[in-house]
């Protein structure tokens, strides 16, 4: 996976310098590929984190 990662808070993009988007990059990686049952090529993660109620 490249470092093409975008942060968005508040419906505002978030600017990253290529460090930062390498890192953020490499620990959500190593967080998902420690997951089970994972298909073998993945092409894209999305995560989406909310404080509102459901």
């Amino acid at each position: 996976m490249g470092e093409n990662i975008k942060l968005n808070i508040n419906s505002k993009d978030v600017p990253m310098n290529p460090f930062v988007k390498r890192t953020f990059t490499k620990v959500i990686e190593g967080l998902v590929n420690s997951l089970d049952k994972l298909p073998d090529d993945i092409k894209e993660i999305k995560i989406t984190i909310s404080n509102e109620e459901k």
